[in-house]
């Protein structure tokens, strides 16, 4: 009942409704019945299962409701339909339509009319024609039944008899199948032929029965053509790999087996929830923007399972019309694996890159020059040293032959040489070549030396096999110094090791096949034992520049008072060094340090050695010990022959010695100061010199004092 009418005015109107000797009903907003009067429930036999107004007359259910009395056609009745006032339901009055005036119609729908034994008493032409019949040949002979598909009509029969637990008439089925969805039935003609019908069936006042049939074949092949289609491409749906997914304004209606795999659920939990509870928070407000937007161009986003994990996938959507409808097609691809690759692959790119990088990093790096080519001498790759080397310009000879024909300083014999090597390298003759040369380099006054060696090396398989060249130009000028050097070495050696043995072996010659006097015999012995004092020193030098280039030297750390170590030093000194006077000024500051005892007395010692060796001609040496800051300066001075400005840079390296003939007859090893210097710099100090040719040498060393406060000497 409506809430707008009361009680006592629903019994008024059931009352009067009552009281009309015509079938009328009241029905809702929704075309339900709510009340019928006697009449109606005599014509048309309703029950309890009878509520709706389009069982009886196949109303459509969109008629309701409406504003105005209405008129509807729903053969062989005509309905008028009234709202009533102040409620919510609407009269409805069913009339009687004149059977002959229908009949004669020109309706395409078969019309036929039965009595009460349900035999066929009238028929349209219409009928005839759909089923093949004369009229003579179905009149009263008949029933509709006979024009029904025999099996299909026992079949709903036995199903319905089983829903209401009691035997039905043929009537009855048909009266049941025509009140709801399921009335579309099998017909056959006369000729044997087959064809859909869809049945509306109603009784008349007089006791018969009417029945409206239409031919729905048309209908029933275009819908059997849209399922068959609907099933390949459900079938075409479900064979593919993404997910297939319908969508109306995010709403899902649809999905295929893919898109349940993807998302970890099942279609049925898929469809009606938003297409957003598939994505994760943080990318939602960008799919909906492309929703809203009818955005047709692939993406990628972040989707979300139903167990809460998250799926990389990509999306390509579309729009498309279906059933009037538009709305919109997501295919949905799993691209987790694919971002993994990727990923896999960006790491292996990076390496790769890296590796590159460290490699040519190492090779811009390199003192060698690396050179690559084709297998014709087209350049490839070269680093710095090569294309300085090679005074490559960015528009120069592309070919490694023609660079060689360039190369500045080189003289033309080496020249040829070096190309017709190259060319029996190209030409297969050789394997490997190997060549030296040496350049004079313009503005230097010494040569540069190199070694330049190429060989074949096979790129990575292919059809055609085809080779290239690794060329290296290695800088040989430093191991050419160091054969110098070593030369030196030898030379030095030999001479500094044959004069103290040859001293030695002759004194101890006359001390034993002559008969010398004591005064002889005892500066024989004091000469023997100077000598081989010089060889022990001579011998301790080069152990210890092994010991340093080996990184095997050691070093006793102690703190002690340098300024005591230096008196007790010179002390000791001053009693071999009968020609000079060591004059020392300094103060009473101990001067902690912490260092080698030994070793920085060694320095000392070197140091005041070379002093006196090297000033022949003075008489006296200064040293002089003194703070600043935090640091002890020690230095020592002579008045000899003094050192020439070019040869600071070299003074302390091994083996050198001033080239001038003063220095020469001195003699000496040009260990010394390398020594010094490694010990100095050992400690954390410096060692450096001022000199001037003629006014001899100033060497100061500079070492840290001890920082910490509670040592006691």
């Amino acid at each position: 009942m409506a809430e707008h009418s009361s009680p006592s005015s629903s019994k008024v109107i059931h009352a009067t409704l009552r009281a009309l000797e015509e079938p009328v009903v009241l029905v809702d907003r929704r075309g339900v019945i709510d009340f019928a009067n006697p009449a109606f429930h005599k014509q048309f036999m309703t029950s309890s299962t009878d509520d709706s107004l389009s069982s009886f007359f196949g109303v459509d259910e969109t008629t309701f409701p409406i504003s105005d009395r209405t008129e509807l056609v729903a053969p062989p009745y005509t309905l008028t339909i009234s709202p009533v006032e102040q409620t919510d339901f609407f009269l409805v009055t069913i009339k009687s339509l004149d059977l002959n005036q229908l009949l004669s119609s020109t309706l395409d729908a078969s019309l036929l009319v039965t009595d009460s034994n349900f035999l066929i008493t009238a028929l349209n032409e219409t009928a005839s024609t759909m089923f093949g019949f004369d009229n003579p040949e179905l009149l009263h002979k008949m029933t509709p039944i006979s024009l029904h598909d025999r099996n299909e009509f026992q079949l709903r029969k036995q199903h319905l008899e089983q829903l209401n637990l009691k035997n039905l008439t043929d009537e009855d089925i048909l009266l049941l199948h025509g009140r709801d969805t399921e009335n579309e039935w099998t017909y056959h003609r006369k000729d044997g032929s087959h064809f859909h019908g869809r049945l509306y069936m109603t009784r008349l006042a007089e006791g018969g029965f009417f029945l409206f049939i239409t031919d729905i074949s048309a209908q029933k092949q275009v819908e059997t053509h849209l399922a068959k289609s609907e099933r390949r491409f459900r079938l075409i749906a479900e064979s593919v790999l993404e997910a297939v997914i319908f969508h109306d304004n995010g709403i899902i209606l649809d999905a295929n087996r893919a898109a349940e795999i993807i998302f970890r659920t099942k279609l049925e939990l898929m469809k009606g929830h938003r297409i957003l509870d598939f994505i994760q928070p943080e990318f939602q407000e960008s799919v909906i923007r492309r929703i809203t937007a009818h955005y047709e161009e692939p993406y990628e986003v972040i989707g979300r399972r139903a167990d809460e994990t998250s799926v990389e996938i990509e999306v390509f959507p579309r729009e498309i019309t279906y059933d009037k409808t538009r709305m919109r097609v997501a295919v949905v691809r799993d691209i987790s694996e694919r971002k993994k690759i990727e990923k896999m692959l960006e790491r292996e790119k990076n390496a790769i890159m890296r590796q590159r990088d460290i490699t040519q990093s190492i090779l811009q790096a390199s003192n060698e020059g690396f050179l690559l080519t084709e297998e014709d001498g087209s350049f490839i790759y070269m680093n710095v040293k090569a294309r300085k080397l090679l005074d490559v310009p960015g528009i120069a000879p592309s070919k490694i032959q023609e660079r060689i024909s360039m190369i500045p300083s080189l003289d033309l014999a080496t020249r040829y040489a070096m190309l017709q090597q190259v060319e029996e390298l190209f030409a297969g003759k050789h394997s490997e070549i190997s060549f030296r040369f040496t350049l004079q380099q313009p503005d230097e006054s010494s040569n540069h030396y190199f070694e330049f060696y190429a060989t074949s090396i096979k790129k990575e398989k292919s059809r055609f096999s085809r080779h290239g060249f690794l060329f290296v130009f290695r800088d040989r000028t430093e191991e050419q110094k160091m054969d110098q050097v070593k030369d030196e070495l030898v030379s030095t050696v030999s001479h500094e090791l044959r004069t103290p043995l040859s001293s030695i072996l002759g004194f101890m010659e006359l001390l034993r096949y002559r008969q010398p006097t004591p005064e002889k015999t005892k500066r024989y012995i004091q000469i023997v034992h100077d000598e081989a004092k010089r060889l022990t020193t001579l011998l301790n030098d080069f152990l210890d520049i092994q010991r340093m280039e080996g990184g095997k030297q050691e070093y006793a750390f102690k703190p002690f008072s340098l300024r005591q170590l230096l008196l007790e030093t010179i002390e000791h000194f001053s009693e071999t060094a009968e020609t000079h006077t060591i004059h020392v000024h300094l103060n009473d500051d101990p001067l902690l340090i912490f260092a080698d005892e030994d070793k920085v007395k060694q320095v000392i010692i070197n140091l005041l050695s070379n002093a006196i060796k090297y000033s022949p001609s003075s008489d006296h040496i200064d040293v002089r010990l003194e703070q600043s800051a935090d640091q002890a300066i020690l230095t020592v001075r002579d008045y000899g022959l003094g050192i020439p400005q070019n040869a600071f840079d070299k003074l302390f390296t091994k083996f050198y010695r001033v080239d001038n003939s003063d220095v020469r007859k001195i003699g000496g090893t040009g260990l010394g100061l390398a020594i010094c210097k490694e010990i100095i710099e050992s400690h954390g100090g410096a060692i450096s010199v001022e000199s001037e040719l003629n006014h001899g040498s100033t060497f100061t060393i500079v070492l840290e004092l001890d920082p910490r406060k509670d040592f006691e000497k």
